[in-house]
């Protein structure tokens, strides 16, 4: 069951934050899912498979900038996601904090104030997704998509792209509904003849990391879809999904961060025209 848990945490004094923070919430994360389990924990560390989780950048108010990054004002909160794909990491996050109320980031002590839990099981998933014309992805951290055989990586969220990635991701962790190979050509060809963006107000993000420097877009984009029929119905599935299990490549280091607004309308723009000269 796909899962996400906020926490908004207070610092007990003023502490120097990178300028992006990806990587400290997957440390965050790893750190607390140790303390409980060992074992799983070494599980989420293993390379070259797909992860069961993703998190969000740390967000915080900051008290001035710096040359290394910024100052955490520790009078307002500080907040973070975790997303989860499995129960059973979600039930170990839980575990921690019915025995902790904080947390530890560099030498700082975080009080938690408060932790949120939503959750969506698959099967609810599937079952509350409808047919649309069009919605709108917001993405509110650095994302990019990988291409294969090339080291460049994808600075605009195709459709293809963006929806065959999170069909993938669905089908490593689902324990509902399942996609085979042939469904996946079939879908692919679909959204070539059926799915565009429409609308989109996109920028890029240089995301400084401590080994190297990623950079990614940042906005939103509107998709239109011509057809109604099922796979318009997986592809909405797919695009709340998203919510829980971030887009594109670093899922796990904060990148692709995503929200799904249904249902938006297409905008009106009035043309204005003056008279017609006659030749």
């Amino acid at each position: 069951m796909p899962s996400d848990i906020g926490l908004e945490m207070y610092a007990e004094k003023p502490v120097l934050m990178p300028p992006f923070t990806g990587h400290l919430a997957r440390g965050l994360l790893l750190h607390m899912v140790r303390r409980v389990d060992p074992a799983a924990s070494s599980l989420l560390h293993e390379l070259n498979v797909s992860k069961p989780y993703s998190v969000t950048p740390l967000r915080f108010r900051s008290i001035h900038g710096s040359e290394g990054g910024y100052v955490l004002d520790p009078s307002s909160p500080c907040r973070v996601n975790f997303r989860l794909l499995r129960d059973d990491h979600a039930g170990l996050l839980i575990r921690y904090f019915q025995g902790q109320g904080e947390v530890l980031i560099y030498d700082t002590v975080f009080r938690v104030a408060s932790l949120s839990f939503k959750s969506k099981s698959y099967e609810e998933l599937e079952r509350e997704a409808r047919s649309t014309e069009r919605f709108r992805l917001i993405f509110s951290s650095p994302t990019y998509l990988t291409t294969l055989g090339s080291r460049f990586h994808s600075m605009f969220p195709d459709p293809v792209r963006v929806f065959t990635n999170l069909m993938r991701t669905w089908n490593n962790f689902s324990d509902g509904r399942r996609f085979g190979k042939e469904d996946h050509q079939s879908y692919r060809e679909w959204l070539e003849r059926n799915v565009g963006v429409c609308e989109y107000e996109l920028r890029t993000r240089l995301a400084p990391m401590r080994l190297k420097r990623v950079v990614g877009f940042m906005g939103w984009a509107t998709y239109e879809m011509g057809d109604e029929g099922e796979w318009n119905r997986v592809t909405s599935m797919l695009a709340r999904f998203a919510e829980f299990s971030n887009i594109g490549g670093n899922k796990t280091g904060g990148f692709g961060v995503t929200r799904f607004i249904p249902r938006v309308e297409e905008k009106r723009r009035r043309v204005e025209t003056g008279p017609v000269e006659e030749p």
